[in-house]
């Protein structure tokens, strides 16, 4: 029996209005209260959890910034953190640092910018959905070193973000170099880069351990290359039809689009039918 379910946010759970449909959100309510433990694991920040998430009474655990820390809601507080050092992500900032390419760093469960940052995020995101949750989830800095210098602790995730595939491409083969990080790519240009022990799998099943659950008792869903860790660490792994290639690939099924209740599909067969 599946008792714990870890789902990616953006083009799994949420549609792609970034809004959590009606029938999503009553199928992870029938699946908490038949045992399972309802987890969103993601790219985003602490801060970035969207409202129509928070709001979920059942949902106690969350897995931010790409596994690099797991949250117990209840508690306020990270029981397990694989972060980079202050040192490691000055690094990477150095050896990425091509021209035109924007950064942020994460700390603290946010994301911190300098002022050609927010005028970049701006011009991309500006009408679009995801916009409200850059607001929510981002602070400014002067500098970007310094900013990452003085942070009280180590650090969740880099993001560059570059204009050309070009450039992507150079920035991830030069931090290919670099010992102790993870590279991942998770849409268009972008790049994210956390400590090699920060991974959504690895955190899935640290805190399945947690919870006295087994691997096998484990259902993950995702769509993008970031969610390839925690479906091939999960006892079942389930792709949207929205999904990479890859992914799909990766996956013991595939349910229906974001747009079409996905999750919904999947808990209903996985977890409601098997219960």
């Amino acid at each position: 029996m599946i008792r714990l379910v870890g789902l990616d946010l953006d083009g799994t759970l949420l549609s792609s209005d970034k809004s959590l449909s009606g029938g999503n959100e009553e199928a992870l309510r029938r699946a908490s209260e038949a045992g399972a433990y309802i987890v969103p694991v993601t790219g985003r920040p602490l801060s970035g959890l969207p409202s129509v998430v928070e709001r979920l009474p059942y949902v106690r655990y969350v897995i931010t910034s790409n596994g690099a820390v797991v949250y117990d809601l209840n508690e306020g507080r990270a029981i397990r953190e694989r972060l980079m050092s202050r040192e490691k992500a000055l690094e990477v900032l150095d050896i990425a640092d091509l021209p035109g390419t924007i950064f942020e760093y994460f700390t603290d469960g946010y994301g911190y910018h300098d002022d050609d940052g927010w005028a970049y995020l701006t011009d991309r995101f500006g009408t679009r959905p995801l916009m409200s949750y850059i607001r929510k989830s981002r602070r400014r800095v002067d500098d970007l070193k310094s900013g990452i210098l003085s942070s009280p602790g180590g650090i969740e995730n880099i993001s560059t973000m570059s204009l050309t595939g070009e450039e992507q491409s150079l920035i991830y083969e030069r931090l290919g170099r670099v010992e102790g990080i993870r590279r991942i790519v998770p849409c268009g240009t972008d790049l994210e880069i956390t400590s090699s022990e920060a991974d959504k799998g690895s955190a899935l099943l640290a805190l399945a351990a947690y919870l006295g659950i087994e691997r096998a008792q484990v259902l993950a869903m995702g769509d993008g290359d970031n969610d390839r860790s925690m479906m091939e660490a999960a006892g079942l792994a389930v792709a949207v039809a929205n999904a990479d290639d890859r992914i799909m690939q990766a996956a013991d099924h595939v349910a229906a689009s974001n747009d079409e209740d996905g999750v919904a599909e999947a808990i209903r067969r996985f977890v409601l039918e098997e219960i």
